[in-house]
């Protein structure tokens, strides 16, 4: 409509009045979804700036179904799998026909008694769950327990590696349960966070202080029943009682006081919150407190069952060295036993610290890697999701070369094929499949290109964008605040790689003496026997280590093992240190070389 003769604009009226064409996009459907998204952001906005953590979804019954059911999240999956409410208007209010009324009312009855089934279904679920892992970390722990407070653990030194690795990694599984169990958060914590959400602040503050309170008076109560009166002969410590008990009980009369004040404002803010629009709404929010420890009862879970395993392994060990019975002597062959079960007991072990290398070189960034994440944080995810198109173009494009191949060999097979014993029909017809079939697969390689070009041009334009000088600064700024946070996995793997290569060479070690002791069976002809002078101080294991070291004529080991024929232990004479058989030795291994 034209302005009118003074300059100015029509008014609405005017415009209506003279049928002015009104805007065609309220007469649009979709224009609704788009008021209903942009309406809801506006609401969780608000709910936000308001510490409110529940959000408003203006999104279908169903697609809220389909997400809850990708997280995992059965509870919203069931709750979503209800009838949308049909809309009655305002005509249908006003007839006389109450049918559709009633059934209007029985619907949100029967939506209600769903909506509390599905609540209490939750809730019977989380506390099973919670039930369950409080039971299997309680057993390992009390496992743990027992074990350190048992002579065998509190009397043995751990000066062997292989024990101390066992304790150490005891200890680790303990931190890691006390750990899981810190950050996950009972129910009835939870629902008691969800009801604060829904206070203001000075109902927050009573509600808190009235329940410090009573949580004071009973403890006060708790310390009465404790305290004991002293005989009457003890007058200074009867007077000194009597005084505590009357200080305790004034301060217990003081508090009750004070709870009666606060008690009836309590109860209001109670039922406020028991109140269907606000309970509705805390228990969905408590539910929405317990689905993030979904996560740590997992890991808690595994770190119990690790701490069971570290518990029993330890334990094992601990009572085998115990009830092993003090041995003056051993033959070779128990001598090689010995050191194979040490030799396998490395070897696993060695192999389960590989295990958590490969497990910790998962987690670690290197250098180059954290600056890709850096700049993929920097231009806010761009990196990330150019490498999923790249990802899915090369899928693509793995799949369109099948269909070449196998195009070019129809119409290989189409050239060389006789067509005059065939009718003109079927070869026109050939003719057009290969020529439909050409075109799809051309257009398809032309939009591949296309994407192809599209794609390193992003990549270009990215890169480009990383290399401005402040960008640089930005990026290595970030990429420092990555490498420092994934510090902790680095140093673990050094710790891991470190232990590795220090088993490697005592494997190696026990090796040659499963070599050296097998070689003496073999040339064994009477029943040999061997003894440590100083066995007082040392293991069953230490001992046929230092045999077996001695076996393989080592300086220091021939010096402190002796060596028997077996026929007369009780004989001193009988026995023969080492270090006397050494020329014996080098002599019969120097007519071997001579031979």
């Amino acid at each position: 409509m034209r302005k009118k003769k003074d300059g100015s604009q029509p008014s609405f009226a005017e415009k209506w009045k003279r049928g002015e064409p009104k805007a065609r996009k309220w007469t649009d459907k979709n224009f609704l979804t788009v008021l209903r998204a942009d309406f809801a952001e506006i609401q969780n906005e608000v709910l936000s700036r308001n510490d409110f953590s529940i959000r408003v979804d203006h999104r279908t019954l169903k697609a809220q179904k389909e997400e809850a059911e990708r997280n995992g999240d059965t509870f919203l999956a069931r709750l979503f799998s209800r009838v949308p409410e049909k809309y009655i208007g305002i005509i249908s209010c006003q007839e006389d026909d109450d049918s559709k009324l009633e059934r209007l009312k029985k619907f949100r009855g029967l939506r209600k008694q769903h909506f509390d089934l599905v609540m209490k279904i939750d809730a019977m679920t989380k506390e099973a769950e919670e039930l369950e892992v409080r039971d299997a970390v309680q057993l390992s722990s009390t496992g743990a327990k027992s074990l350190m407070d048992s002579k065998e653990y509190k009397t043995q030194e751990f000066i062997s590696a292989y024990l101390l690795t066992m304790k150490n990694k005891m200890l680790t599984a303990i931190a890691e349960v006390n750990k899981w169990k810190r950050i996950i958060v009972s129910q009835h914590d939870a629902e008691e966070q969800a009801r604060l959400e829904y206070m203001s602040k000075s109902e927050r503050e009573l509600w808190q202080k009235y329940f410090e309170t009573l949580g004071q008076k009973k403890q006060l109560e708790e310390f009465l029943k404790t305290l004991r009166k002293p005989d009457e002969s003890q007058k200074e410590e009867l007077q000194a009682y009597e005084e505590v008990v009357a200080g305790v009980k004034a301060k217990i009369y003081s508090l009750f006081t004070a709870s009666l004040v606060m008690k009836k404002s309590v109860e209001e803010i109670d039922q406020r919150l028991e109140s269907p629009e606000c309970r509705n709404n805390i228990l969905l929010v408590t539910h929405q407190i317990l689905q993030a420890n979904i996560y740590a009862k997992k890991m808690l879970k595994r770190a119990s069952e690790d701490l069971d395993k570290a518990v029993d392994a330890l334990r094992n060990e601990l009572f085998a060295q115990t009830m092993e019975e003090p041995q003056s002597s051993f033959k070779t062959r128990e001598v090689y036993d010995l050191i194979r079960h040490q030799y396998f007991g490395l070897k696993k072990e060695y192999e389960n610290t590989l295990s958590q290398k490969f497990k910790i070189q998962r987690e670690v960034i290197s250098p180059q890697r954290a600056i890709f994440m850096a700049k993929n944080i920097f231009v806010r995810g761009n990196f990330k999701r150019l490498r999923e198109e790249i990802r899915r173009y090369k899928k693509e494009e793995q799949q369109l070369a099948p269909k070449l191949l196998a195009y070019a060999k129809e119409e290989k097979e189409f050239q060389t094929r006789d067509w005059t014993v065939f009718p003109r029909s079927t070869f026109l017809q050939q003719q057009y499949y290969l020529l439909k079939q050409r075109t799809i697969l051309e257009v398809e390689k032309t939009r591949l290109d296309q994407i192809k070009f599209s794609l390193q041009n992003k990549q270009t334009e990215l890169e480009k964008l990383c290399q401005e000088h402040e960008a640089v600064r930005k990026i290595e700024t970030i990429a420092a605040g990555i490498l420092r946070k994934n510090y902790r996995f680095v140093r673990q793997l050094e710790e891991i790689e470190t232990r590795a290569k220090e088993l490697i060479p005592r494997m190696n070690h026990s090796k040659e003496q499963m070599n050296a002791l097998e070689d003496r069976i073999a040339r064994d002809k009477v029943n040999t026997r061997y003894r440590v002078t100083v066995s007082d101080t040392l293991t069953k294991n230490q001992v046929a280590s230092l045999i077996a070291d001695a076996i393989l004529m080592e300086p220091e080991a021939v010096q402190l093992v002796a060596r028997s024929t077996g026929n007369n232990l009780e004989m001193e004479k009988d026995w023969e240190l080492m270090s006397e058989l050494d020329k014996d030795e080098l002599l019969r291994k120097k007519i071997i070389r001579e031979l």
